[in-house]
């Protein structure tokens, strides 16, 4: 735990909200500062710093979604030590967990693109009939 303080603390340094990455050996350790949160993400696999920032990126932006930035912010402010975690139920800790793993595994999410769903044909021809009924009859803009 006291090295992982220090690294925290070398990476504060840099005053900047951009990932700070360390790699050491087969060691990766990313950072992401995102006041009043720092992120900290460790991967024993050659990835891009990049693709870290955005697991990182993801976390938050499901964590301050959950709790909200102004609740955070305030807390922090008051008790600068918080452990955020008291405030996650069990659920919350499990879909963050899920979202890296996800990571890992879905190409949708390294690439930040929609993932395509296979439809047997005839579902897709009932959305496809819906869409048309619903546009039928209005001017459509295509931008």
């Amino acid at each position: 735990m006291g090295v992982m303080q220090t690294l925290v603390s070398f990476s504060e340094l840099t005053e900047s909200s951009q990932l700070n990455y360390i790699k050491a050996g087969r060691c990766r350790i990313a950072f992401l500062h995102k006041e009043p949160l720092i992120f900290v993400l460790t991967c024993h696999i050659n990835e891009h710093p990049i693709c870290l920032n955005q697991q990182l990126t993801y976390a938050y932006h499901q964590i301050i979604s959950t709790l909200t930035l102004s609740r955070i912010k305030h807390k922090f402010s008051v008790q600068p030590n918080f452990d955020l975690r008291r405030w996650l139920s069990n659920a919350e800790k499990k879909l963050l967990h899920n979202i890296i793993d996800m990571y890992e595994r879905d190409l949708g999410m390294v690439m930040t693109c929609a993932k395509c769903l296979i439809l047997p044909p005839n579902i897709r021809l009932q959305i496809g009939q819906v869409v048309a009924q619903t546009i039928r009859g209005q001017k459509v803009k295509f931008f």
